[in-house]
């Protein structure tokens, strides 16, 4: 018999919720034995899944079973199973770095290799000596860029991106603006942890809409 192929056909976003929506139904269970309650809380999660996931049958098969999970161990077994359906994000070369952020003469580089694409929803890093923040995503199939400076002040607060509460710095982007020698500065509290920041986003609407709001 052919083997199938695995088709990947959930995003990193999409993944993420899972995962959230997963240990929704853990938690219930390490703090109640009420049957109705996690019934409920089931009942919660499956409409917050139909409600952000276009799935036909074949793939709601695929996830069906994270309603059966009682515990963490259980949970990341499941989760290491459903990560060959995991669209990454979109390959990324040095080359292509080097040509989304031209002008910089002197930029530091992430390691590539370290990072796994199936677990984050944009690319970042920080040059440290300069404080400036390097970010990456995918619009409309193309990799967009933006740069700024990040602080070094840390505070309780809601992300931008994935809003979240939790520590965050001040991140300010500079855009050239339409007359001559002008520019307007944009400045958004967000996660100074960015790959906890990667994995609360359940959803790239408002990630797409930070990177509009910054750069226009």
């Amino acid at each position: 018999m052919e083997k199938q192929t695995i088709q990947p056909f959930l995003s990193v976003a999409n993944y993420h919720l899972i995962e959230q929506q997963m240990n929704k139904i853990i938690n219930t269970h390490h703090t109640t034995k009420d049957k109705n309650v996690i019934l409920a809380v089931k009942g919660l999660v499956e409409t917050e899944l139909s409600k952000n996931l276009e799935l036909d049958p074949n793939q709601l098969i695929r996830i069906e079973q994270l309603y059966n999970m009682t515990d963490y161990t259980q949970g990341e077994l499941y989760l290491e199973r459903l990560k060959p359906y995991v669209i990454p994000f979109r390959e990324v070369t040095v080359s292509n770095l080097k040509s989304l952020f031209k002008k910089e003469k002197k930029l530091k580089l992430p390691n590539l290799e370290s990072i796994d694409f199936q677990h984050i929803c944009y690319l970042t890093w920080d040059d440290v000596s300069t404080h400036r923040k390097y970010v990456v995503l995918e619009q409309r199939e193309k990799l967009k860029a933006i740069k700024g400076n990040i602080d070094t002040k840390v505070i309780k607060g809601i992300c931008a991106v994935c809003n979240r509460h939790s520590d965050v710095s001040l991140f300010t982007t500079k855009v050239k603006g339409q007359v001559t020698d002008t520019f307007t500065k944009y400045s958004n509290y967000i996660c100074t942890d960015s790959k906890n920041c990667n994995e609360n986003i359940s959803d790239l609407q408002r990630l797409n809409d930070f990177f509009e709001r910054v750069t226009h």
